[in-house]
């Protein structure tokens, strides 16, 4: 998917089939500060996935793990913005909230989507995950360490020992994503 201001791609280290990522145009530490640039919002970008698959928002989990600074844990390496969007997931949100808070001693706060990124401190770290109407955030969070949500979905799937995007890229979730993606805009496009 291609946008004026950014671009949907599959991710290298996709752990599950049909994991995305949503990576701007412009160069940005995280999309808070995208957002605060004029840039696109998370949830914009988010959106228009699930409106070009015809999909629900339920039927997405988005996440994104935003660093205060650059070369940091959080930043896993990268230091540039990106929202993980897993379509169709053979978990539901609410399996991956009860790993992601099991999984690390921080202070998670449910909050409504909408407003996740408005309760964000625009100085520290931060973790942000959501699906339909939900989202749940966490603020300062260096002690989660490198990849967090990634461990957290290699949890889920039964794959504990395979979340390092570094070491194992999963070439074939990589294969089905772009299968996937490619199916879902087919059904959602073929009235048109």
């Amino acid at each position: 998917m291609d946008r004026k201001t950014w671009l949907l791609v599959p991710t290298l280290g996709a752990v599950v089939p049909g994991w995305m990522l949503a990576v701007p145009r412009r160069h940005a530490l995280s999309f808070r500060d995208l957002a605060v640039g004029g840039g696109p919002n998370a949830l914009t970008v988010v959106k228009d996935v699930t409106d070009h698959l015809q999909l629900r928002s339920e039927d997405v989990i988005w996440f994104e793990h935003g660093p205060s600074k650059v070369g940091t844990v959080v930043g896993c390496g990268l230091d540039h913005a990106h929202v993980h969007i897993l379509v169709q997931p053979q978990f539901g949100f609410d399996a991956f909230v009860d790993r992601v808070r099991s999984s690390c001693d921080l202070c998670w706060s449910d909050v409504a989507a909408a407003d996740g990124y408005a309760k964000l401190d625009g100085r520290a770290s931060y973790l942000i995950a959501g699906s339909g109407e939900q989202a749940i955030v966490a603020q300062n969070v260096e002690v989660a360490g490198s990849q967090f949500f990634r461990r957290v979905v290699a949890g889920l799937a039964a794959r504990d020992d395979a979340w390092n995007y570094k070491q194992i890229p999963h070439l074939p979730h990589i294969e089905q994503t772009i299968a996937i993606f490619r199916q879902l805009e087919s059904a959602a496009h073929s009235g048109l």
